[in-house]
């Protein structure tokens, strides 16, 4: 699977990732990660000038600052499975943990475009919701009153209120379905805290589940949003952080991914 470099110095990988893509490598992932692939990008011999890059307050409590880039092999941060879009890469240990640092203080953020069920009431303001595992399913998470603190600010960019000829057109055998099936918003998100599934999880609370969320949309809903949207409308669409070397603050955008405008072209935008 091709991954796309969106910008590359002697310090950074800033890459577009491919939906399909799983971010980390385990024992349980069979096929190649963005892991993988950054294993072979940063393979090569770097210079110890990397040194001056580790923040002056590291800490060597989970290792030492080779020990943790071997181990990541640049892997700064993570993308669920189906989500596509950009993110940013060390090639060096200097610069990985300098960026692990920044994301462990909230002085990056990250903006997500993404496609929900409904019409917003509000259409600009703040999901404030705590999140913890699911105690009924291990792999998801739902708001919970002893779970983290979890904030997710949207703006809602567009509204479509029903699919076009050509979007029904492929809904047709569920035409007896589609009277609750309308209404979708185009909406912009960022996640103020890292919590895992939050953007998926927060919009679902406030039911307005993503497009195509097969953990958090009803299963009847899931089949239908599935014949014109091939997988989780989320995309990370631009991502803000201080370069390690440079101490610039610097940021990197990538336009939404091919088979979501392509969902999108199913849909009457409102006027």
């Amino acid at each position: 699977m091709k991954v796309e470099i969106i910008f590359e110095d002697q310090d950074i990988l800033v890459v577009n990732k491919p939906a399909g893509m799983v971010s980390n490598s385990a024992q349980s992932v069979k096929e190649p990660s963005l892991q993988d692939w950054l294993v072979e990008k940063t393979a090569q011999n770097v210079s110890d000038d990397w040194k001056e890059l580790v923040p002056a307050d590291f800490n060597n409590e989970y290792g030492t600052v080779e020990e943790i880039f071997k181990e990541r092999a640049g892997l700064v941060h993570r993308l669920d499975k189906d989500t596509s879009g950009v993110m940013v890469a060390a090639k060096n240990p200097g610069s990985l943990v300098n960026l692990l640092a920044q994301f462990r203080e909230r002085k990056t953020s990250k903006k997500y475009t993404c496609l929900a069920h409904g019409k917003f009431r509000v259409p600009q303001g703040n999901i404030i919701a705590p999140l913890g595992r699911s105690r009924t399913n291990r792999q998801k998470f739902d708001v919970s009153s002893d779970g983290r603190s979890a904030t997710t600010e949207y703006k809602v960019i567009d509204y479509y209120p029903d699919l076009n000829d050509q979007g029904l057109e492929k809904l047709k055998e569920f035409k007896k379905n589609l009277s609750s099936y309308q209404g979708f918003s185009l909406v912009n998100c960022w996640p103020k805290t890292g919590r895992t599934h939050q953007i998926r999880v927060h919009l679902k609370h406030w039911k307005h589940p993503l497009v195509g969320d097969d953990k958090y949309v009803g299963k009847k809903r899931v089949k239908l949003d599935e014949v014109w949207c091939p997988r989780q409308f989320l995309h990370a669409s631009q991502i803000n952080f201080i370069h390690p070397r440079t101490g610039k603050k610097v940021s990197f955008e990538v336009e939404l991914a091919e088979d979501l405008r392509q969902a999108l072209s199913f849909l009457n935008k409102s006027v």
